[in-house]
């Protein structure tokens, strides 16, 4: 995400959902095959639609993240910045109250200086445009000492690196969230923090593609960036780069580009954008969307944040970032388009396949 989103309050209405979740979650679909958790093709559709969700919870109440695993939800986010002493064993909670032991990925935006979610559960990392001038064997050894720390919390996804570029005077560079103005620096510097946090366990998320580093702040409205052909000169090549390297997870920015997004449609929700990811991010990488409770992706295109999520599902994202008041309400829209069909269920299989081999490669579902 591009900055702390406000604290939601949503929980008080949660219980009555939950009852729904779980009346869904019993039933199996009908299908020729037998269920199989471990197979998404056997799923019902509120089930697929609880692993493409990825909602938030705050720090201070994360007691929402065990309401939210038992309902098939399929990654968590952190929001705040006040880590409570106990936020190992409450997400330690979390994961057993998910079904057939598939945990949500549990994730926070560990970018270091600004944005730095666990910094009083951990301590404070140096800004990404500090690391940017260092070796890359220091920052590999900075993510990889951190990681571990994420680690021993149950924090097994970071929101991180930034592969934006550095433009000066913009909203990324003002908050020192680059690690560079040199595509060939901030490749270099991004799979350092990639590499370091795998040795750690902890699976990192490029961002924002296409490359956010000259947009306005997307929180507030619509915001664009260079045509596809400038793009493809610079700010593509550090996504390229470590995509090509083995990059397993890359999020997705509100942004609109003449190109490569069609009219009005931020590459989130495109179909032509997304399409164009695919192509080289391969077939195995999981792509997440920036939330889509930013006004750049529902508010300024006249959308409720669930209806973004089916946009961005069926455009070709696998995981709806979805930080609203109701996140269960997001997976019951999404529930309804694959029952539809307005959101094709193999499209949906599809995206959970490569979200569950994502989690039993980093030991959050069974093997």
């Amino acid at each position: 995400m591009l900055f702390p989103i406000r604290r939601s309050t949503w929980w008080h209405a949660s219980i009555g959902l939950l009852a729904l979740v779980l009346s869904h979650t019993a039933s199996a679909p009908v299908h020729a095959t037998p269920y199989d958790a471990r197979d998404p093709a056997t799923w019902s559709a509120w089930q697929l639609a609880g692993q493409l969700t990825v909602s938030c919870v705050e720090l201070d109440d994360v007691a929402d993240a065990k309401r939210q695993a038992a309902a098939g939800i399929g990654g968590i986010t952190l929001l705040g910045s006040r880590a409570p002493g106990n936020l190992a064993a409450q997400l330690a909670a979390a994961d057993r109250r998910a079904p057939h032991g598939i945990a949500p990925f549990v994730m926070s935006d560990e970018e270091g200086g600004r944005v730095q979610r666990l910094q009083s559960a951990i301590y404070r990392l140096p800004s990404a445009n500090t690391m940017g001038g260092w070796q890359a064997s220091r920052v590999r050894a900075t993510a990889r000492e951190y990681g571990v720390r994420m680690r021993r919390l149950g924090v097994r996804m970071n929101l991180a690196p930034v592969a934006d570029l550095s433009v000066r005077g913009s909203y990324m560079a003002e908050l020192h969230r680059t690690f560079s103005s040199n595509p060939d620096a901030v490749a270099r510097t991004s799979r350092a923090w990639r590499l370091g946090m795998h040795d750690a366990g902890v699976v990192t998320v490029l961002k924002h593609w296409p490359g956010h580093g000259s947009a306005v702040n997307s929180h507030d409205g619509p915001a664009s960036v260079p045509p596809l052909r400038s793009l493809e000169r610079r700010d593509m090549l550090p996504f390229n780069l470590e995509l090509s390297r083995g990059a397993r997870v890359v999020m997705v920015g509100h942004l609109t580009s003449r190109g490569l997004t069609e009219r009005g449609m931020p590459a989130s929700e495109s179909p032509r954008a997304l399409r164009y990811l695919r192509a080289k991010a391969g077939n195995d990488a999981v792509i997440i969307t920036d939330s889509l409770t930013m006004a750049a992706a529902s508010s300024s295109l006249g959308i409720t944040p669930a209806r973004a999520a089916v946009r961005s599902l069926r455009a070709g994202a696998d995981w709806a970032l979805v930080c609203n008041e109701r996140p269960l309400r997001a997976v019951g829209t999404i529930r309804d388009a694959i029952a539809t069909g307005r959101l094709p269920r193999a499209r949906a299989v599809e995206s959970a396949q490569r979200i569950v081999r994502l989690k039993v490669q980093y030991g959050v579902a069974p093997g």
